[in-house]
């Protein structure tokens, strides 16, 4: 896999690109007057800041490459033509949840699109919040039920949308094929659906889950319910997907009117694919933030936060049940929250014994953190192996596999 296009890198890099697709005039009138500062956060691709005195834009390029990674982990950049097509649509079903998108570069992978820098990464104010909470500091407010309503309708709207009810069969085999996203559909299956679950390298975990993990191998439970998890995965191609709809693909923040503003981003993964796998993976990365929280000492947080996940559901399904095109019957609606709770269990599993760890978990003070990593383990067998939700409480015993989980 060769890819033959310049990487930006620095101020001076992202500046003359605005210029030469004349884009720097909306942000100043003079190059000089132009500051860029990088933001790249996620795992796969880099992102800069571009402000003037007449405006800003946040500059994303793919590498060829897993950013977090480097170059010894190639992956295709056409990636972000995927991101685009997503943006696109979405901008057009929930305008309000998506950032606007400036430009698209299939040449050189590169998207210039809405500053979203006066927003926080939700994952980062879940961090915050249980650090000031255990500092005595103040904690910020957050609606957990408004974060979750939004992210609930957003893939409500999305997938209502792509349905094969909605478009008809033709246009439904048009949009699977136009979708395609082979090389981050086989990213997932790697780093979520299989590394996790057999001994690998990139592999890690906290040593509270050292028994664990060794029968986790070995679990026959496991492995059947991560072989239904993966079927799903790969041919249940029921409507368009963000794909990695994480806590760190939501921003939160603040309106000029003081009310709470939620926006999702980052839609690279996007495909046709499973309803359900968009909520399990939001599912999953609150109900890790309650069981932080929990562990940490701070309860009223810790149920707030499972909020989003009871209304998540709540908006998803009110967005079927209100639009009178299709027939949604009961048996619909439990075949994606079963697949919900069973993508949940594999996205909460590498999330303590893969490759990508949670920042929640990483976080939390040395003696809250093993009681929180045997919880997030035992609850993530529990989804894989059951499709369903149980409660979200700690067990003292270090070898029991009793599985908290939340109910939607």
């Amino acid at each position: 896999m060769t890819f033959d296009y310049a990487l930006l890198t620095n101020r001076d890099e992202v500046v003359g690109y605005l210029s030469l697709v004349g884009l720097l005039g909306a942000l100043a009138d003079e190059p000089a007057d132009v500051t860029v500062r990088e933001v790249t956060a996620g795992n796969m691709n880099r992102v800069f800041i571009a402000a003037g005195p007449l405006g800003s834009v946040a500059v994303k390029q793919a590498p060829p490459f897993v950013q977090a990674a480097g170059p010894e982990w190639p992956i295709d950049p056409a990636r972000i033509g995927a991101e685009a097509r997503a943006y696109e649509l979405l901008g057009r079903l929930v305008p309000d949840a998506v950032p606007s998108i400036v430009h698209v570069d299939l040449d050189r992978f590169v998207m210039v699109m809405e500053d979203l820098s006066a927003l926080e990464v939700l994952r980062d104010e879940l961090v915050r919040q249980v650090q000031d909470a255990t500092a005595g500091r103040a904690v910020s407010y957050i609606d957990y039920g408004a974060v979750g309503d939004v992210v609930g309708r957003f893939v409500g709207e999305l997938s209502l949308a792509t349905s094969a009810q909605v478009l008809g069969a033709s246009a439904h085999a048009e949009l699977v094929a136009d979708s395609a996203n082979a090389e981050l559909c086989r990213l997932t299956t790697e780093v979520v659906l299989d590394e996790p679950f057999r001994a690998h390298e990139h592999n890690w975990w906290h040593p509270s889950l050292d028994e664990r993990v060794a029968a986790l191998y070995e679990d026959a439970e496991v492995q059947a319910g991560v072989a239904l998890v993966r079927d799903r995965f790969e041919n249940a191609s029921q409507a368009l997907l963000h794909g990695d709809l994480h806590s760190g693909s939501v921003m939160i923040g603040s309106t000029p009117e003081k009310t709470q503003k939620v926006t999702v981003f980052d839609p690279e993964f996007s495909f046709v694919g499973p309803i359900g796998l968009d909520l399990g993976l939001f599912w999953s990365n609150l109900a890790i933030a309650s069981i932080a929280a929990r562990a940490a000492g701070h309860e009223g947080l810790a149920a707030a936060r499972e909020d989003a996940i009871v209304a998540s559901w709540q908006a998803f399904v009110d967005v079927w049940d209100d639009d009178d095109s299709v027939d949604v019957d009961d048996d619909l609606l439990e075949s994606v929250r079963s697949d919900a709770w069973r993508f949940a269990g594999v996205e909460a599993m590498r999330r303590v014994a893969g490759w990508s760890h949670a920042a929640d978990l990483e976080t939390l003070p040395s003696d809250a953190a093993p009681a929180a990593q045997r919880a997030v383990f035992d609850a993530a067998r529990h989804w894989i192996v059951t499709g369903t939700a149980t409660a979200l409480t700690l067990t003292d015993d270090p070898t029991s596999p009793e599985n908290p989980g939340a109910t939607p």
